[in-house]
């Protein structure tokens, strides 16, 4: 074993006193201090060090309690060296040992994580103190240092609580110190505007008393598992009742300044108004409603005309057309022997024309969603769009009772109809599944395809992207459903859409 390892080995020694590190350039002035410590049983050197990489090394072989830093060291010195030394060992005390007096630079060492400042001429008399001092985690400052140290310490605290009353004093947002009993004990002129209520009528009262009863009681359970450690901070949007009788909505952060004693705990607690806030989100909800019954509306209104444009075709054209092929008919009966080809030819061009109105008057509003039902005639478009389209498109109900209205049997009909267009039009799926099922109260459809895919937003505010999508999903949250999409590019696609049954 070389004489390194002994050294960790002795290190890792139990001992009683104080481990310190001694680090500066010169010899004679270790040797000088180390002198001054072993007077005292307490206090033990357990290393030595001439340089900043040498400090280093012998912090983590040594675990030293105290550190006594000459300022001026080579290779790492100063600030720079407190700072190293800090972040390879934070528990360590540094002990600053230097011949400069001037204020700034003492402030500044002290400011970066020392925990004293040591003249060297004054090191005979004090080095044993301010080791004693720093060990129980006070601060020490040479005697001749404390007066000057104190004056910038007042003057700089003089400075920020000139800061924090300016803020404190100006700012919009309502702030209230609360001590441990929930009472308030100083608020700022915001807070009493938001509230209506003065200064005197606000200090002593318990913070929750401005708060609607409905959250009260959490208010306080979260106020007191700040104050037990549970959490360092919490925050909500409350509503408040103020003076005049008016309610106020705040966005309230509460966050806890720990004293030296549970009793001396106080609560910062900053309130924004977020009344105008909440107005606005209150209408923009009441437009979006409107909004979505003005669209179920337009959905209605347009299946209304269909329907009118599909019997007018059934009911006036079809009947005249029809009467027209009888009449031909009976005319070819008695027509001269040249005559009766042409006419042949006439009634399979009005057979043509009624074969497609009839398609046409079912195309535009199916008779079969009134007659036999949502189900039926998804199957019917199905089998439309798989002959027209090539596509194969399956559909399976679980064949329970669907009641619903006409409001939804029409918006989910025309809903279903769109994206089975859109998938044929865009996606380039050869297989398509609808899939009908109630659960309970809830009327469920979801339409897979195997086609292109594509990126669906995550953003779960936003919905599923796309112009297309949006416009189902505000229809579908009118009649109180929703919608779901489940996509990636070349995997496919699954709609889901569900809605409230309703007799």
């Amino acid at each position: 074993m070389d004489l390194r390892d002994i050294d960790k080995e002795m290190a890792r020694q139990p001992t009683m006193g104080t481990k310190i590190l001694l680090a500066d350039e010169h010899q004679i002035v270790r040797q000088g201090l180390r002198a001054l410590l072993e007077k005292d049983p307490g206090l033990e050197v357990v290393g030595e060090a001439a340089s900043g990489p040498a400090v280093m090394r012998q912090l983590q072989d040594l675990g030293p309690d105290i550190v006594i830093l000459d300022l001026a060291l080579p290779e790492l010195h100063g600030v720079e060296a407190i700072r190293q030394i800090l972040a390879a060992s934070p528990h360590v005390k540094i002990i600053a040992l230097s011949i400069y007096a001037d204020r700034r630079f003492v402030v500044n060492i002290l400011k970066s994580g020392a925990s004293g400042y040591l003249l060297k001429d004054c090191a005979y008399e004090e080095l044993t103190k301010a080791v004693r001092t720093v060990k129980e985690s006070k601060t020490f400052i040479s005697s001749g240092l404390s007066d000057i140290v104190v004056q910038d310490y007042i003057e700089a605290l003089r400075h920020s609580e000139m800061r924090f009353r300016t803020i404190f004093e100006a700012t919009t947002m309502g702030i209230a110190l609360v001590n441990k009993d929930g009472r308030v004990v100083e608020c700022n002129p915001a807070l009493q505007r938001m509230l209506g209520y003065s200064l005197t009528e606000l200090v002593n009262q318990v913070f929750t008393a401005f708060i609607l009863s409905d959250d009260v009681s959490r208010c306080k359970a979260l106020f007191r598992e700040l104050l037990h450690g549970k959490q360092d901070f919490y925050q909500g949007e409350e509503k408040y009742l103020c003076k005049d009788g008016r309610s106020a909505w705040g966005r309230l952060n509460v966050s806890l300044i720990r004293g030296a004693k549970v009793e001396d705990h106080l609560a910062i607690c900053m309130i924004e108004d977020i009344t105008a806030q909440k107005q606005a989100e209150k209408e923009i909800r009441t437009y979006q409603e409107q909004l979505r019954s003005v669209a179920s509306e337009l959905s209605l209104m347009e299946e209304r005309e269909r329907r009118r444009l599909a019997t007018d075709l059934h009911d006036h054209v079809g009947q005249i057309l029809a009467l027209a092929q009888i009449k031909l008919g009976a005319i070819r009966e008695s027509a001269s022997t040249h005559l009766v080809e042409p006419m042949d030819e006439v009634r399979r061009l009005i057979e043509q024309t009624i074969q497609y109105t009839r398609s046409l008057s079912f195309e535009l509003s199916p008779p079969i969603l009134y007659d036999l039902g949502f189900e039926a005639a998804v199957e019917w478009l199905a089998e439309l769009i798989q002959e027209q389209q090539g596509v194969s498109i399956k559909v399976q109900s679980d064949r329970s009772a669907k009641p619903m209205n006409d409001e939804i049997r029409v918006i989910l009909f025309q809903t279903v109809r769109e994206l089975l267009v859109n998938v044929v039009n865009h996606a380039g799926a050869k297989n398509i599944k609808v899939f009908i099922d109630r659960e309970q109260t809830t009327l469920q459809v979801k339409i897979e395809d195997d086609g292109l895919g594509m990126g669906i937003s995550t953003d779960a505010a936003k919905g599923p992207s796309g112009f297309g999508f949006f416009s189902i999903g505000e229809r579908l949250k009118y009649l109180g459903g929703n919608l779901e999409v489940v996509s990636e590019p070349g995997w496919g696609t699954r709609v889901t859409l569900q809605v409230p049954l309703k007799y």
